[in-house]
């Protein structure tokens, strides 16, 4: 029988048309956009119907991050204010039209990093920030005002980049030293969803409808029910996956393969699109894949689609 745990949550509540050359490798019947960073080309996307790729955001260096809302209306992205404060300027805007939907500055809790940024809730009400070094996971309203701050969990503070990541409903899961532990609003308690008994282990996704959760562990991808149970590993190879991100309809799962480090505190890695089906798929840069992993290769390009610097979406 399944031992659920519970935790105090320290959470302050503040007052209420193709190009010419080779055709895409990916299938038509794949739905949505594929968002990423490369290089100093800026985010990029990829339509996965027709394999056109494009500039999404042009490449700016104050940005810290950038998110989109799930119904693809909303693009919120983070940037450096001031080289004299430690200032974020977030800003939502509309993916039709480029309209500002709202502005505002955002000055870090207890002061510190500089380099925030935060991922839309479901019903683009709040927005997340990760904890730094200074303060916890941080809830703010998408008018800038500040909901809550989850300041430790058992008394214990998170570690810097410690995950937080929304479910439908608004509900949320973070990690927390070995453990994936779910909030429901009002954020008061949590419930252990898994321990992780692995030296290395992060990236972690949900599917638009709560019920999976895939991650990478000792360098592979995973993927397991929301409550934690049919924990499986789905992808193989001689290197590593990382930054697994369900598709649209929870179909299919887009990973970085063939992670490889090219600075201290950078890397690159290939896209690749597996089923998101349970099953365990080959996807090795050299040796023969398995039946059912797709190269993401846009049209125009020879070669598997590369990103680098931040995450990926799939939207």
């Amino acid at each position: 029988m399944k031992t659920l745990a519970f935790f105090f949550i320290a959470f302050l509540l503040v007052g209420c048309s193709k190009e010419d050359g080779p055709e895409s490798s990916i299938p038509s019947n794949l739905k949505g956009t594929l968002f990423f960073d490369w290089a100093d080309e800026g985010t990029l996307s990829i339509d996965a119907t027709t394999g056109v790729k494009a500039t999404f955001l042009p490449i700016n260096s104050k940005r810290n991050g950038w998110d989109i809302s799930r119904d693809k209306e909303w693009i919120l992205t983070a940037s450096k204010t001031s080289i004299w404060n430690d200032d974020i300027t977030f800003v939502i805007s509309k993916m039709s039209n480029g309209e500002i939907v709202n502005q505002f500055d955002y000055t870090p809790l207890n002061g510190g990093s500089g380099f925030h940024s935060g991922i839309l809730s479901p019903d683009k009400t709040l927005i997340a920030i990760a904890p730094t070094f200074e303060a916890g996971w941080v809830l703010l309203k998408t008018d800038g005002s500040l909901l809550g701050h989850i300041d430790a969990i058992n008394g214990e503070k998170p570690a810097r980049g410690s995950a937080i990541i929304w479910l439908p409903g608004n509900s949320l899961l973070l990690t927390h030293k070995s453990s994936i532990i779910r909030l429901d609003p009002p954020y008061s308690s949590g419930k252990l969803i898994k321990e992780m008994n692995y030296e290395d282990w992060g990236d972690l996704t949900v599917n638009a409808s709560g019920t999976k959760i895939a991650l990478a562990a000792n360098k592979h991808i995973y993927m397991m029910d929301i409550d934690g149970n049919n924990f499986v590993q789905v992808t193989e190879s001689n290197d590593r996956e990382v930054l697994p991100e369900f598709s649209p309809d929870g179909n299919y799962l887009l990973v970085g393969t063939d992670y490889t480090p090219s600075g201290t505190f950078s890397a690159i890695w290939r896209l690749k699109i597996i089923p998101a089906d349970g099953n365990t798929y080959n996807v090795d840069p050299i040796h023969q894949n398995s039946p059912g992993v797709i190269p993401v290769i846009a049209n125009g390009d020879e070669t598997i689609q590369a990103a680098s610097n931040r995450g990926m979406l799939w939207r």
